[in-house]
C-alpha cells in the first residue's frame, strides 16, 4: 500500500512540473528589477536616478552600484515606481531606455510613456511595492527633499549646562520652480555654584530662496535672509535680494552655483547706544556640492555649503557688509540617518568692539534625511 501511495505522490509532482512548463515554481516569486550592462544581466532594484548615472542595488550584495546610462543596454523593472516630472505624477514600471536619455515607462493605466531623464524631479519606489514608513514619507512629499539635524547636550554636576542645536535644510522642486529653505538655531545656558545662569547662545539664522529655472543651468532667484543673535547684540537682521545664477556641473554629484544680484540690508541692535543700519548692497553668492563614494572606512562622504556676501554699495564695500557661510561634511549611516560636522563663519560690520566682526562655530549633529 505504501508503495502505491509513493507512486501516486510522484505522479502528482510530475503532473505539476509538466503543467508549469517543466519548472518548479516557488511559493512566492521574488520581485526584482533587471538591467543588462555590457551583456551582463544584473538583478536587484533601482534606488535612484542621477543626472548621469542610475543607482542600482544588487540582490544578495551590499552597497549600491552607480551605472552610467550609456552602459545600460536594457532595463525592466518588476517593482512599481512613483515618478514625478513636469508637474505630472505617475506610478508604473520601467520597460526600456532609449538614447541614454529617455525611459520607457508603462503607467498604472497601461499607457506607455517616453520620459526624459533630465525632466524627472523624483523617482522612488511606490507604496504598492514598499510600504515602509520611510518610503511612505518620500511618496507623500515627492518634490521635497532635505535633512533635519539635531544636537543636544546636558550637564549636571558642579556646573549645569543645557545646549541645543537645530538645523533644517530642505528643497522643493517642481519643474522649473524651486524653493530652498535653511534654518539654523542654537541655544545654550550655563550655571555654576558661584555664578547664576548665563545665556551663552540664543541665535537663529534662516534663509528662504525661490528660483525660476530658465534652463537646467540658468536660474533667476529671490532670497530673504532673516536673523537674530542676542549675544552679538543683533535684535533683527533682514536682507532681501534678487538676481541671476548659473550651475556648473562636474560629473554625477559635483556642482558649483555662483550668483549675482542686488539686495538691501536692515539691521537693528539690542543696545540703543549703537545706531541701527540699513544700506543697499550687492549680492554675491556661491553654493556647491561634492560627493565621494567607496572610501576606505565609510561608503560615502558628502561635502556641501554656501557663501553669501552683501557689501554696501553706498559707502564702499569695506564700510558696511554682511557675510554668512556654511560648510557641511555629511556621512550617511543608513538610508534615513546621517551624521554631520558643520562649520559656520559669521562676519559683519558689527559696531560693538567687544563682539567684533567675526564668529566661527563648529557643531556635530545627527540628521534624519528624507
Amino acid at each position: 500500500m505504501r508503495k502505491w501511495l509513493s507512486y501516486v505522490v510522484l505522479l502528482g509532482v510530475c503532473a505539476n512540473i509538466l503543467a508549469a512548463g517543466g519548472k518548479i515554481a516557488p511559493e512566492t516569486e521574488e520581485i526584482r528589477d533587471t538591467i543588462v550592462v555590457h551583456g551582463m544581466v544584473l538583478h536587484g532594484k533601482v534606488v535612484g536616478l542621477g543626472p548621469e548615472r542610475l543607482s542600482f542595488k544588487l540582490n544578495y550584495a551590499e552597497g549600491v552600484n552607480e551605472i552610467k546610462y550609456e552602459d545600460i543596454e536594457s532595463i525592466h523593472t518588476k517593482y512599481n515606481y512613483h515618478i514625478s516630472f513636469k508637474r505630472i505624477d505617475i506610478e508604473g514600471r520601467v520597460v526600456g531606455i532609449e538614447e541614454n536619455k529617455f525611459l520607457n515607462v508603462i503607467d498604472s493605466d497601461g499607457h506607455e510613456r517616453l520620459i526624459k531623464i533630465a525632466d524627472i524631479d523624483n523617482f522612488v519606489m511606490s507604496v504598492q511595492s514598499d510600504d515602509s514608513l520611510e518610503n511612505r514619507i518620500r511618496n507623500q512629499f515627492p518634490y521635497t527633499k532635505g535633512t533635519v539635524s539635531l544636537g543636544l547636550e546636558t550637564e549636571n554636576g558642579n556646573s549645569k549646562k543645557n545646549k541645543i542645536d537645530l538645523m533644517i535644510n530642505t528643497r522643493y522642486k517642481k519643474a522649473e520652480h524651486e524653493v530652498l529653505f535653511y534654518l539654523d538655531y542654537a541655544y545654550e545656558t550655563t550655571q555654576t555654584e558661584e555664578n547664576p545662569q548665563v545665556q551663552n547662545k540664543d541665535e537663529l539664522s534662516s534663509l528662504v530662496s525661490y528660483r525660476y529655472h530658465v534652463t537646467n543651468n540658468v536660474f533667476y532667484y529671490s532670497t530673504l535672509l532673516a536673523e537674530y543673535d542676542r549675544p552679538r547684540h543683533i535684535d533683527q537682521l533682514f536682507v532681501p535680494s534678487a538676481g541671476i545664477g548659473y550651475r556648473f556641473k562636474y560629473g554625477k554629484d559635483a556642482w558649483l552655483e555662483p550668483s549675482l544680484g542686488l539686495g538691501y540690508a536692515n539691521i537693528n541692535y539690542t543696545d540703543t547706544i549703537y545706531q541701527d543700519k540699513d544700506f543697499s548692497a550687492a549680492a554675491f553668492g556661491l553654493s556647491g556640492r561634492y560627493q565621494l563614494d567607496d572610501l576606505v572606512l565609510i561608503n560615502q562622504l558628502i561635502i556641501n555649503g554656501f557663501i553669501l556676501y552683501y557689501p554696501s554699495i553706498e559707502e564702499g564695500f569695506d564700510e558696511d557688509w554682511v557675510l554668512r557661510s556654511n560648510l557641511n561634511f555629511t556621512v550617511p549611516l543608513f538610508d534615513f540617518f546621517s551624521v554631520k560636522l558643520v562649520f559656520d563663519w559669521v562676519n559683519d560690520s558689527n559696531p560693538n568692539p567687544e563682539v567684533g566682526n567675526n564668529k566661527t562655530k563648529t557643531k556635530l549633529l545627527f540628521g534624519i534625511d528624507f
